[in-house]
């Protein structure tokens, strides 16, 4: 049964249906408010704040939408608060110190984590606009309904975070930390067939 059959019986007062698309969206909602928070334990607050939310306003859920836009949309306005009352414009990067020496080679599950870490770095839209297009494999159409942006929008935020991101890791191979250059397009390559 699709997410949103599973909604329509939930506004319907079926808690089995609604507990179903807990079920199947948990996982990722956690996963995506992880990245954005930088923290498990905050993610784990906010996927149980997400679904008291949802599960409260379903009634406004409009079946003419995709039930996943709509949720995470909730997901993405908590974790944006969330991060508000803590002061934060962007979310935290954890620096690594390099442990490889000059020559080796990092394998591509280190470049692909090296990748997400960077991203990090990014503002908080940027990361969010990435994780949604990459991790999520959400359309720009998806995505500018989740952010509450026009989809040319989201186009150019996810152009300048390419950008951006590749001049973070030309600076981090400048530095030795990785080995190689990497342009904006090498990037997005490299997310979509990585994945998260």
């Amino acid at each position: 049964m699709s997410a949103e059959e599973l909604a329509r019986r939930s506004q319907q007062g079926c808690r089995a249906s609604f507990a179903e698309l807990a079920e199947r969206y948990g996982l990722r909602l956690l996963r995506f408010l992880r990245h954005q928070t930088n923290n498990v334990h905050d993610a784990e607050d906010l996927v149980q704040d997400t679904f008291v939310r949802a599960y409260a306003n379903i009634y406004r859920y409009r079946s003419s939408y995709k039930f996943s836009t709509w949720l995470f949309t909730i997901a993405r306005r908590l974790a944006c608060s969330h991060l508000r009352r803590q002061g934060r414009s962007k979310v935290v990067f954890k620096a690594r110190p390099p442990e490889r020496s000059p020559g080796e080679e990092l394998t591509r599950r280190e470049t692909h984590q090296s990748l997400w870490e960077t991203a990090r770095t990014l503002t908080a839209n940027q990361y969010g606009a990435l994780w949604l297009k990459y991790a999520e494999d959400m359309p720009i159409k998806e995505i500018a309904k989740v952010m509450g942006k026009s989809q040319v929008s989201v186009k150019v935020t996810l152009y300048r975070a390419r950008v951006r991101l590749a001049e973070r890791l030309q600076n981090m191979a400048a530095e030795g930390r990785i080995d190689g250059k990497v342009s904006s397009e090498e990037t997005e390559v490299f997310m979509k067939v990585e994945g998260a």
